[in-house]
């Protein structure tokens, strides 16, 4: 299932927020753990006995690092750590990169005349790659003593099946909604701007994300494209990543306030950043955030490796979150790289840097040749690509995308482009370390006619054409 539905949108989500306010506070986890799992299993339901599974392990592994450490016996909570962790990585390990594994293995062997094996195709279960994060962070936090353990299951469980951000994030962890998973507030106000960002979301999904999904398909399927059909679809393709993913993000935040949640930002315009260190700070900013936190530091304070080597290993383990392929190694290795050389020369940037044009075309150039690696997942499908970024298959034209783009799909990009220009003054962000009133700009006057408009329009769109999967739900 999935939030630009009409089945979510009309059937599911009212009788769940309808549940959901109907019971007392002491009901909402059950009412989130049941509603969560009827949303995830939607797609396949035996994968949701692998869910649970990780979701008690997890639990229980919390609760005997806990005991450890008050009965001041350090290493072996550091034991029931890494077996906790073991247990997280290898599960996420199989499904995600056994096949890959089975290849390499396979492509090294047999030209030695070595007989190999073959491995049946494994189907990846949605959200893993986050929810298996999320856990990781959960018994993490506890061994650091940044977090205290649920003794409740029931919680538990609900914070790891919390279905806004369970499919694609933003990654939330445990100690960033522990208090809230014991008082949350719940008010008109805050519903009311929970919908009014789900709404934001909804719009850029439907509206533009997907009315630019044929020309992101038809510039992943040439085989050997041409300069102006390379650039045209790249910068297409990447238009259309931006606003599925934080559209989802925006639906998922949004979401969470309508429950009383407050979820941490995942995205800060990051076509704004002036170097690739900064784009980072600026994209996915929960998974940087995770992977500096649980990987790069302590590479760096252990001294397993250097700062800089550890910003490449920290990067390259990004790439293969993303994709078990040699493209997504390549990719994550370039952002380490490139990160490695911005501080070697002095030009990373942080968000606090004044603005320079030059410096933002500069980056955004450099993030729009990585993404070849990206789109494709395949390295020398993305070679073929970056020939024709060169121009060396010819010059071409654009014809294909013109003809393969209908005019309602590029109306609706547009009106989406210039809504979002027009609208984007309405700060519907809020201060996720704030305990006491929310600091939000109220949506009104204008303002709330521009989004209701945009909420339409895209109902509209979405009744006339079958719904999309988010780009994020394959990783």
């Amino acid at each position: 299932m999935v939030f630009s539905s009409n089945v979510f949108l009309f059937l599911f989500l009212p009788l769940f927020l309808l549940v959901y306010y109907a019971v007392g506070n002491r009901w909402r986890s059950w009412v989130i753990v049941l509603g969560s799992y009827l949303f995830y299993s939607w797609w396949r339901p035996d994968f949701l006995l692998l869910f649970v599974a990780i979701t008690y392990w997890n639990y229980w592994f919390g609760l005997r690092i806990k005991a450890s450490l008050d009965a001041d016996r350090k290493q072996v909570a550091f034991r029931w750590l890494t077996l906790g962790v073991i247990g997280d990585l290898s599960t996420l390990g199989y499904f995600k990169y056994a096949n890959f594994g089975v290849d390499v293995i396979t492509g090294v062997l047999e030209p030695l005349g070595i007989n190999t094996f073959t491995l049946e195709h494994i189907i990846l279960p949605l959200g893993i790659s986050f929810y298996v994060f999320q856990a990781l962070s959960y018994i993490v936090d506890i061994y650091r003593k940044q977090a205290e353990p649920t003794t409740s299951f029931i919680d538990f469980a609900a914070y790891i099946a919390l279905f806004p951000q369970l499919i694609a994030g933003p990654i939330v962890r445990y100690k960033l909604v522990e208090q809230q998973f014991r008082e949350r507030v719940h008010s008109l106000e805050l519903f009311s701007l929970g919908a009014s960002r789900f709404m934001l979301g909804f719009i850029k999904k439907v509206l533009i994300a997907d009315s630019l999904a044929s020309m992101s398909l038809l510039f992943i399927s040439e085989s050997e494209p041409q300069l102006l059909d390379s650039w045209i679809g790249l910068l297409a393709s990447l238009v259309q990543l931006y606003f599925d993913f934080s559209g989802y993000s925006d639906m998922a935040i949004g979401l969470g306030m309508m429950m009383g949640f407050r979820f941490p930002e995942n995205f800060n315009q990051p076509f704004l950043a002036q170097s690739i260190t900064e784009f980072w700070q600026r994209w996915h900013m929960t998974l940087a955030d995770f992977l500096r936190d649980y990987v790069y530091l302590p590479l760096v304070r252990k001294r397993v490796a250097g700062a800089m080597l550890a910003l490449v290993y920290t990067m390259l383990l990004s790439g293969l979150w993303h994709g078990a392929s040699f493209a997504f190694i390549f990719w994550g290795l370039f952002f380490g790289v490139g990160m490695v050389v911005e501080r070697r020369l002095r030009i990373a940037t942080k968000i606090t840097t004044p603005y320079n044009a030059w410096r933002n075309a500069r980056t955004f150039v450099l993030i729009s040749l990585s993404m070849p690696l990206f789109f494709t997942g395949d390295l020398r499908h993305s070679l073929d690509i970056y020939a024709g970024l060169l121009g060396m298959n010819g010059v071409g034209n654009v014809a294909s995308y013109i003809y393969g783009a209908s005019v309602m799909s590029m109306s609706f990009v547009l009106v989406g482009l210039a809504w979002a220009a027009i609208a984007g003054n309405v700060n519907l962000r809020y201060y996720a370390d704030k305990q006491q009133p929310y600091f939000m700009q109220h949506v009104q006057g204008v303002n709330a006619l521009l989004l209701w408009l945009g909420f339409a329009l895209a109902i509209t769109r979405l009744a006339a054409n079958s719904f999309s999967p988010f780009l994020y739900f394959q990783f």
